[in-house]
């Protein structure tokens, strides 16, 4: 299976045909956030997915390795190379299968106590190849996941960014206690690791598109904010020391739900993007 994908929709278009030829891996994907900083995160405990392989002919043994994405051609918009895939471990690396059976590894993450890394979005690659020679069956077959980790939003950090990568400080934005009618802002910056004087440019995600179906994906809980209850400027330009956003909530009609989500995405010259999540809480 070729580990040059670009979009999560392929990955799992490719783990249903892999199912089809000898071998089912799950989870695919997956979205955590507020994944804590300088703690140990147990994924398997707290969000219960954990590494499944299946085999419904022959024997094989699989290798599981982490691996920055970007070395295997891979992107999802809004989301960077985990900085270092040492930080996940895998409760076994090395998984042996046989005919019609399973076989499961527990996962976990140590972001190291390091302030620069609150407000960030990474993508995770996991390979799962089977060894040379190992086989006694026709087909062996591997697999590549895609793990996307949104860590904690924290205000007033300063991000120690690699060149070209955004982040928005903090990267989600809340508005309590609102009303039948409200108009209220925050302010809030945002960084890119170059030290250049630039221009972003901000927008509104498609909720229609396929960036929105498939990879930044609503938070669990909440519903897709209408378009014009939302406002923010439409270019931002940052230095060195970042760039101060103003973001307006404003509206005279009761929202439609309690727990509303809008999504601003910000992108470079250059195609960089990262993205902003403004949640709306109604009484």
């Amino acid at each position: 299976m070729g580990k040059k994908i670009i979009t999560v929709s392929i990955i799992l278009l490719l783990s249903i045909i892999a199912v089809g030829i000898g071998i089912s891996v799950s989870p695919g994907t997956f979205l955590l956030q507020n994944v804590p900083i300088g703690e140990k995160y147990n994924i398997t405990a707290v969000d219960g997915y954990r590494i499944k392989i299946g085999k419904d002919s022959g024997s094989k043994v699989y290798i599981l390795t982490p691996r920055k994405p970007s070395d295997d051609g891979t992107k999802a918009t809004g989301f960077y190379d985990f900085p270092e895939p040492s930080w996940f471990h895998l409760q076994r690396d090395m998984i042996s299968l046989f005919a019609d059976s399973t076989s499961t590894s527990e996962m976990w993450l140590t972001f190291p106590d390091d302030p620069s890394l609150y407000n960030r979005h990474f993508l995770l690659g996991v390979d799962v190849s089977p060894t040379v020679g190992s086989t006694s069956g026709m087909v062996a077959v591997g697999a590549y996941l895609l793990y996307r980790f949104e860590t904690e939003p924290k205000a007033d950090v300063l991000p120690e960014l690699p060149g070209g990568e955004i982040a928005f400080v903090p990267s989600v934005i809340e508005f309590k206690n609102l009303g039948k009618s409200a108009n209220v802002s925050k302010d809030l910056k945002i960084f890119r690791g170059e030290t250049q004087r630039l221009n972003l440019k901000l927008y509104r995600l498609d909720p229609e598109s396929e960036v929105a179906k498939f990879t930044i994906l609503l938070t669990r809980g909440y519903r897709r904010a209408p378009e014009g209850i939302v406002y923010f400027p439409d270019n931002v330009t940052i230095d060195k020391d970042g760039g101060k956003i103003f973001i307006q909530v404003a509206y005279d009609k009761q929202l439609s739900y309690k727990r509303l989500e809008e999504i601003i995405i910000a992108e470079s010259l250059d195609g960089k993007k990262a993205f902003l999540r403004v949640h709306l809480i109604s009484e």
